[in-house]
């Protein structure tokens, strides 16, 4: 463990929440890059920008979590409430006139796999072993929990697969945006995956979006850990989501031309002794903070959050971003768009290998 995860683990919950708070007391949150304030002339005379991103994985991202004694039963427990909760978000998405960038884990486009020879997926290159902050991935192979499942009643269909829930997401009134999160929610990062997996990753995704009319322009790293740059841009990405110094920020092209969008604030609750009202002030902050400076806002959730964030966090902070006019709701893909029709001015992008 790094010495702040060892501080992190030493103070606990509550105190990690009594930092959190002291760091809000102190005006030391939200990161502001006051430089890059009023740098930007949104349209329709807007003054800020907000963008709202979905990381969509069901059970995907949580089969080899550290944090868990029975990280399968876990994510299974994670699927069912995103299955749950996604409706009821599609529906405040409606009442608000928002749009969300759903980043999806690719293998939930699909209706079914086969198993060859009792393997999920012998077409992929498999990442190594490894462990980080999140995943301790040290025995068996990366698809053991793929069930091969080909009915949708099935149990374990409906945490491994969600082509259902794409077709939800794309018939709604507002006019979401389908975007990426690897394949099989693989850690993406230089050190832990070969280019060789990065690039099958995506490519599979492309061809499972493709059968479903979908192009994915937008990548969401799974648990925010950047790396393979190169093949965003040969898969044809445009625009990813980083964490950088600052939370309100303006987007940047990295040395590949790529939209890095600022990478913001969660919208659920980062600690259990965390009330939910002291979320939701927190999250206006951060409303009222870009409107102030004239910069990127970007709030991002899990939809197999736990039920209790959608209903006292989501609606109460998606009633007040549609109650400000000044700001520019767009998903990630649209401000890319905008930024490669609009911007003329270039600003470094934040260090990253592919700036480099």
């Amino acid at each position: 463990m790094t010495l702040k995860q060892c501080i992190r683990a030493a103070i606990g919950d509550r105190g990690r929440s009594f930092v959190t708070r002291t760091k809000y007391a102190l005006g030391r949150r939200p990161r502001v890059n006051h430089a890059a304030a009023g740098s930007l002339s949104y349209p329709e005379g807007r003054r800020a920008a907000i963008v709202i991103s979905a990381d969509l994985e069901l059970a995907w991202a949580w089969r080899y979590a550290r944090e868990f004694r029975d990280p399968l039963a876990f994510a299974r427990q994670r699927a069912y409430q995103g299955r749950h909760n996604l409706p009821i978000i599609l529906e405040l998405c409606d009442q608000y006139g928002l749009p969300v960038t759903w980043a999806t884990v690719g293998h939930l486009f699909l209706e079914h796999c086969d198993r060859a020879d009792g393997r999920a997926h012998p077409e992929m290159p498999r990442v190594p072993y490894f462990q980080n902050e999140f995943w301790a991935y040290r025995a068996g192979d990366w698809f053991d929990s793929d069930p091969g499942a080909t009915c949708s009643a099935d149990p374990e269909w409906l945490c491994w697969y969600a082509p259902d829930l794409v077709t939800s997401i794309l018939k709604r009134r507002v006019a979401h945006e389908i975007g990426c999160h690897t394949f099989s929610h693989v850690v993406f990062s230089d050190k832990h995956c070969p280019n060789e997996v990065a690039a099958a990753e995506l490519r599979c995704c492309q061809e499972a979006a493709r059968l479903r009319g979908i192009v994915l322009r937008s990548f969401v790293f799974p648990g925010n850990v950047p790396g393979n740059y190169g093949s965003l841009r040969d898969a044809g990405f445009v625009a990813y989501r980083i964490e950088t110094a600052y939370e309100l920020d303006v987007p940047r092209r990295d040395g590949l031309g790529l939209w890095q969008i600022p990478g913001g604030i969660t919208l659920e609750k980062p600690y259990r002794s965390w009330t939910a009202a002291e979320q939701v002030r927190l999250l206006r902050t951060y409303v009222d903070a870009a409107i102030a400076h004239g910069l990127v806002c970007s709030f991002w959730f899990h939809p197999e959050t736990d039920p209790s964030n959608v209903t006292e966090v989501f609606q109460p902070i998606f009633e007040y971003i549609a109650s400000r006019p000044e700001l520019w709701v767009t998903t990630m893909s649209d401000l890319a768009r905008w930024l490669d029709a609009e911007v003329t001015q270039q600003y470094p992008a934040r260090a990253t290998s592919a700036a480099s």
